[in-house]
């Protein structure tokens, strides 16, 4: 039985099938399905919106060297540099964030296909941070297919005060800043001469009490502590009072000092000592602290290995106590620490306003060479190796001392035929 009256082409797609004629009455009653609405999920829109609502709030742009503000920074320059997200979030703008800030729109350029006027070269221009991405044209389009959802920001926890940068905490006057105002004027008038060096800034652990700088053109000192580091961190970041010379000062962490002392180029640190300068010209104030004392010591030690050492005076320890030095070695020959033997103080400095285990580390460095480097048997049976001992007179580990805290130690060596130091030809 035929099914048709007239010859017909095989069908070579699903199309060609739909298009005959139902003869047969096979698709009768068949309603086609409609198409499903698509669901835009541009959230160019209200990820903008975020952004003016920032703004209301804080009455200032989105600081991407705050953390919790860096995503939102990023967004808002995405908004900038790319023409296709301003033009869709423009009339959302009720607080003038894409106005005179904002990149102007790219207009369309000419086509160059069937010009003789060749396009302008472009000039490739080297990308070193995600700065320089985000402000980058994107000439070629390769970033236009990227979802504007991931310019959405995950909520995160608000800042502490720990994240803020140094801006955040605002100068005061400093109430007791006569305490402190000759301590300005005598570094000052030394600040050029070889009682003080100038050292580049270099590691944050250099931000503590005691310590001064140069910062924006001004001095400013590190007073004290104000608040200890309470969090569970490997890197202590107190807060700290800091005083300037112009009769301010600031609660600032140690981190922020120390990320505004990298920012500034021309920040330094003012290596010096009150102690030694040799005028006397520096007087100690009631705002001077006293942070230790380094000691030099004589034994009195009976131990044959050491008996040539003891009997030319070359046997001297060299440290450093916070407390007081006859306090510390009351107990000398019972402990190892000091040959378990009685001492002698032979010399001490009491510092202020500096870091005296830094200082001790200077001598100890300076004399390396010098070093006991031997084992010795305690009462105990115990073998011990003697720590800040080291085989030069008193006078050779005075002057070490006297050399480093008036900056000229570095013209200076060790003779390690004769023990003492010289100058460097």
């Amino acid at each position: 039985m035929k099914l048709r009256s007239t010859p017909r082409d095989t069908a070579t797609s699903l199309d060609a099938i739909f298009d005959e004629e139902d003869d047969l009455g096979l698709l009768s009653g068949v309603i086609p399905l409609k198409k499903k609405a698509t669901t835009s999920t541009d959230q160019s829109v209200p990820a903008f919106l975020e952004l003016v609502a920032f703004y209301e709030v804080h009455k200032r742009e989105p600081d991407e060297d705050i953390p919790a503000e860096k995503s939102l920074a990023w967004r808002l320059k995405g908004y900038r540099t790319r023409s296709e997200l301003r033009a869709k979030v423009l009339e959302y703008d009720s607080v003038g964030l894409l106005g005179d800030t904002a990149v102007p729109l790219t207009p369309c350029e000419p086509s160059h296909k069937n010009s003789a006027v060749a396009p302008a070269p472009v000039t490739e221009r080297e990308v070193t941070s995600l700065d320089d991405i985000f402000a980058d044209d994107d000439d070629l389009g390769l970033l236009g297919g990227i979802d504007a959802s991931i310019l959405t920001a995950t909520p995160v926890t608000p800042p502490t005060d720990k994240d803020m940068p140094d801006e955040i905490a605002s100068r005061k006057p400093c109430e007791d800043f006569y305490l402190y105002e000759k301590m300005f004027q005598d570094v000052q008038g030394v600040l050029n001469t070889k009682a003080v060096m100038l050292e580049r800034f270099s590691s944050e652990s250099e931000a503590a009490v005691g310590q001064m700088f140069i910062l924006r053109g001004q001095l400013c000192y590190v007073d004290r502590i104000l608040k200890e580091d309470t969090a569970d961190s490997k890197r202590d970041n107190p807060r700290l009072r800091v005083i300037f010379e112009n009769g301010t000062e600031a609660d600032l962490l140690k981190r922020s000092l120390a990320r505004a002392l990298y920012k500034d180029p021309h920040s330094r640190r003012v290596n010096f000592d009150l102690n030694l300068f040799s005028d006397q010209s520096f007087t100690i104030s009631q705002g001077d602290k006293p942070t230790g004392f380094i000691y030099i010591l004589g034994s009195e030690t009976t131990a044959p290995a050491l008996a040539s050492l003891k009997n030319t005076g070359k046997l001297v320890k060299i440290g450093y106590s916070s407390q007081d030095v006859q306090e510390r070695i009351k107990n000398a020959h019972t402990d190892p620490t000091y040959l378990e033997a009685p001492v002698r103080l032979l010399a001490q400095i009491e510092c202020f306003n500096l870091n005296p285990q830094k200082f001790e580390n200077l001598i100890h460095a300076f004399l390396y060479q010098q070093r006991l480097n031997m084992t010795l048997t305690s009462a105990s049976g115990k073998p011990y190796h003697p720590e800040e001992w080291f085989a030069v007179s008193v006078e050779t580990a005075v002057e070490v001392c006297n050399r480093i805290i008036d900056g000229t130690i570095t013209k200076y060596r060790m003779d390690n035929t004769t023990g003492v130091i010289v100058e460097k030809l």
